[in-house]
């Protein structure tokens, strides 16, 4: 396994560490560098020395500071020195991961981690009326859904399912995190026709050919890669019956590809109505419609689009 210098003790070098131990990779650390090093010692296990004596292990370091330009000073410093060094960004390039791959996880985490106020705001009446109040445009495209056997993709802790769940039939909820499953077990413990799984984050592969009438996913898409979009929509076809209809809340921002999505207005990925219809399409659907849309004062950052098997 292939190690590395988290060089930083603060906060975000705290942070770095926590996402790795929360991906069971804290053995890629060998230690931490910080000027305090005498003075903290360690962290959560890991030994914390002087960046003289970490130059010494001639490992990369991942640079954790969180102004941008005290970090492009260590940078230069460290590649002056003979080093290797990278931003938490490209800590892909240190595991020598995918970029993608990484991305998925670090949205994972985010949410894991950092959203226990965003999910108790999104349940609140405001934040949900976007979806679900009078005759909003989502509600327009769900009522076309056949929930005799419905996918809820990405449900997060459940804040959707009151709002369909007497309709539907059957109802499988999918999500990357299995903490947001056991919520909505024990949320909906006396609801008998829900079904659960926690997946891998880009496909459903687990669930059956041809088997649902309808999927849909509200408010997580749109902070999905791209090249997730697109395994997620081939096994989608794949799962769905033939004139099954599946409907997406996904992101409409084409600004700046190269950003990820902790670096973009309301954390969108780069994605596009054309894009994803250019996709669904190739992944094997009719486009039946789409909506550009705004979102929360942003103009047309976001779209909705309904697919037919």
């Amino acid at each position: 396994m292939k190690k590395f210098i988290i060089y930083g003790a603060g906060e975000r070098g705290l942070w770095c560490l926590d996402f790795l131990k929360w991906r069971k990779l804290e053995d890629c650390i060998a230690f931490l560098c910080d000027k305090r090093y005498a003075e903290i010692g360690n962290i959560n296990g890991k030994k914390v020395v002087s960046y003289e004596q970490a130059k010494k292990e001639n490992m990369p370091f991942l640079v954790s500071c969180g102004d941008s330009n005290i970090a492009s000073e260590v940078l230069e410093m460290i590649s002056n020195d003979g080093q290797k060094g990278y931003v938490f960004e490209e800590l892909y390039k240190v595991l020598g991961e995918d970029q993608a791959v990484f991305l998925r996880e670090w949205c994972a985490y985010h949410h894991a981690k950092n959203n226990d106020q965003w999910f108790d705001d999104a349940e609140k009446q405001d934040a949900v009326d976007v979806f679900w109040g009078g005759n909003t445009i989502f509600y327009q495209y769900f009522r076309e859904l056949d929930l005799r056997n419905v996918i809820e993709l990405a449900c997060g802790r459940g804040r959707h399912v009151p709002h369909y769940m007497k309709q539907a039939k059957a109802i499988t909820l999918v999500d990357i995190l299995e903490e947001n499953i056991m919520i909505c077990r024990e949320r909906f413990q006396n609801v008998d026709n829900i079904t659960y799984y926690c997946n891998n984050g880009y496909n459903l592969e687990k669930l059956a050919d041809n088997s649902y009438t309808a999927l849909f996913t509200y408010d997580s898409m749109v902070h999905f890669e791209m090249m997730d979009v697109y395994a997620y929509l081939k096994d989608i076809y794949r799962v769905l019956r033939k004139g099954a209809k599946a409907l997406f809340h996904h992101s409409n921002y084409s600004t700046d590809y190269m950003a990820d999505f902790a670096h973009t207005p309301h954390a969108r990925c780069f994605m596009s109505k054309d894009i994803f219809a250019y996709l669904a399409n190739r992944a094997g659907f009719k486009i039946v419609k789409q909506d550009v849309i705004d979102w929360y004062g942003i103009e047309s950052l976001d779209c909705i689009t309904l697919l037919e098997k």
